[in-house]
Order: structure tokens, then C-alpha cells, then sequence
């Protein structure tokens, strides 16, 4: 097994990765980030001006191995404000 660090963003702060967690392979860290991502995400939408979530892993040497984002997108679609602001 593998000790792998996560560190969390919201892009208005880094928290540090305080605990390292032991995975078989790569890929089942993958896993593990985007159940995290998504458990943060029921907790709230991301407070920044970036709308975005991320969850970076890194391995024993604290080397990026993978970044993993939710991003959210606010669409207008109320037809009298998109014609005023596009005409």
C-alpha cells in the first residue's frame, strides 16, 4: 500500500492535508478524491468567485498525482435579460 495526502480547495483558502491515506494503486485514490469532492459538495456550493471545488492528491513524496474539480455554472436564461445585455 500507498500513502497518499489530499489537499482540499475552494480557491478562497487551502486547508492542509493532515492525514495521509494508504491505497492499494493510484486509481482507488481516484476514487476516494471524488467521493470526498462529492461529500463536500452536499455540504455547500463552493463560496468562491471561481463556483469551484477541488481536491488535489498527492503521493508519499507530496508529488502531484491528480487534481479533481466540481465546477458550477449559473446560466440566465430569462429571455428579457439576455436581450438587453446582448443587443
Amino acid at each position: 500500500m500507498a500513502s497518499f495526502f489530499f489537499l482540499p480547495f475552494d480557491h478562497d483558502v487551502a486547508r492542509p492535508a493532515e492525514m495521509a491515506y494508504d491505497f492499494d494503486t493510484v486509481e482507488a485514490t481516484i476514487v476516494e478524491v471524488r467521493t470526498a469532492l462529492s461529500e463536500r459538495a452536499v455540504d455547500g456550493p463552493a463560496t468562491s468567485a471561481y463556483n469551484r471545488l477541488s481536491i488535489e492528491a498527492f503521493d508519499k513524496d507530496r508529488d502531484p498525482v491528480r487534481e479533481i474539480r466540481l465546477v458550477v455554472e449559473e446560466i440566465d436564461k430569462n429571455p428579457v435579460f439576455y436581450r438587453k445585455s446582448n443587443f
